[in-house]
Order: structure tokens, then sequence, then C-alpha cells
């Protein structure tokens, strides 16, 4: 009969082998195992060289499940790599396959929409529209004069815009160009008034009519 074993060494590498071989599988916690499964190596290896002529049970389990942990953290360490791959793989497919979506949408929508912008920006202007644009008292913030608004409605968005503050007033200069066979602007002053609207207080016009009138009020903003 061989002598009893000395268990500590062999428990303790069995329990660290357990714990081990138990987080050996789990991403990221398997790198703590396996540092615990070489400890529980190591303790099984120096229970096996303490009981060298006494029974090794303990210290023979604890070795075993040291090499297992360490066996399964390799195994999926590859298996997960494998993973990874195929997961990038796959996203860079679908990016690349996403983004060329997107870039022929972004294509389509701005041949859709030069000729709209062709249309927003032509010059609408004619001499009576102009003349029919009334001048708001500045003194009163351009009480009575025509609104920003229905400018914008009817002739589109200007070229320009320009805002500033000229005598204590909120100010937005705004002008349209034309260009065919002579150059036509038309160049807008408003005012703005306390509940936000704008209204006009100057206008001059270059080239609507035949002898390229112009128009100014006589006040300069």
């Amino acid at each position: 009969m061989k002598p009893e074993e000395q268990k500590v060494l062999g428990i303790l590498a069995t329990i660290f082998g357990a714990i081990a071989l138990l987080g050996s599988w789990i991403p990221f916690i398997n790198y703590l195992s396996f540092f615990i499964a070489i400890v529980a190596f190591i303790l099984g290896i120096i229970g096996l060289i303490v009981n060298l002529k006494k029974r090794k049970t303990m210290a023979i389990i604890g070795t075993s499940l040291a090499i297992a942990s360490v066996v399964l953290f390799f195994t999926t360490q590859i298996l997960y790599a494998n993973v990874y791959k195929d997961f990038v793989r796959e996203f860079n497919r679908s990016y690349r396959e996403a983004s060329s979506s997107m870039e022929r949408d972004l294509t389509d929508d701005t041949i859709d929409s030069i000729p709209e912008e062709e249309e927003e920006d032509s010059f609408t202007w004619t001499q009576e529209q102009f003349d029919a644009l009334i001048e708001g008292d500045l003194d009163n913030k351009g009480k009575g004069g025509t609104n920003y608004k229905d400018i914008i409605k009817k002739h589109g968005l200007p070229d320009s815009e320009f805002d500033s503050i000229i005598e204590g007033y909120d100010t937005k200069k705004i002008t349209y160009i034309g260009i065919d066979d002579k150059i036509k602007t038309v160049t807008l002053t408003f005012v703005k008034q306390d509940n936000g609207q704008l209204l006009l207080v100057h206008k001059i016009a270059v080239g609507l009519g035949e002898n390229q009138q112009q128009r100014d009020s006589g006040t300069r903003i």
C-alpha cells in the first residue's frame, strides 16, 4: 500500500484548474483563465513531485484540469478569431454596398435637382413688377412696404443676401441678377419688424426698362 497523499497542493491545483476550465471558453475572461490554468498546472506538478512515492490522485486531477483549460483556451481563440474575421469581411462587404448605393442615390438626386435649381435661379422680374413694389416708411420700420415673403414666393430666392444693422435697424438687402443680352439687376432693402416680418424700404433696378431705368427712393440703406 502506498502512503497517503499530501493533498493540499493537489486540492489547490484542482480548484484552480476547475475555475480555469469554466472560464476558458468565455471571450476576454479566458485570458484570465489561461493564467489561472498555468498556476494550477504548476501546483499540480509540484504536487506530483512532493507525492512522488505516494498516491497522487488530487495532483493528477488538478494537473489534468489545467492542461485541459490551456488546450480549450487555444481552441476557442482560434474559433473566435475565425468568427471575427468572417464578421469583419461581411461588415466590409455590406459597408461597400451601402456606400455605393448612397453614392448612386446622391448622384441621381443631384442630376434631378439641376433643372429645379436652374428654374429657381432664373430672372423673372419685369419693369411692371418692379414698379408695383411699395416702399414703406423708413422712420416707421417700413410700415406699408411690400413683404419680403411675398417677393420670395413670386420670384424665388435671390442670388445674394446681406444682413446688417444700420442706424439701429435690422436690415436685409437682396439682389436678383439676370444675364441674357444685357445685365439686369433688382436690389431690394428690407427692415425687420418687431414681429419678425421684413418690409421693403428701398428698391433699385438696372436694365429692366428700355432706358435701363433706375429707381432710387433717395434714402440710402
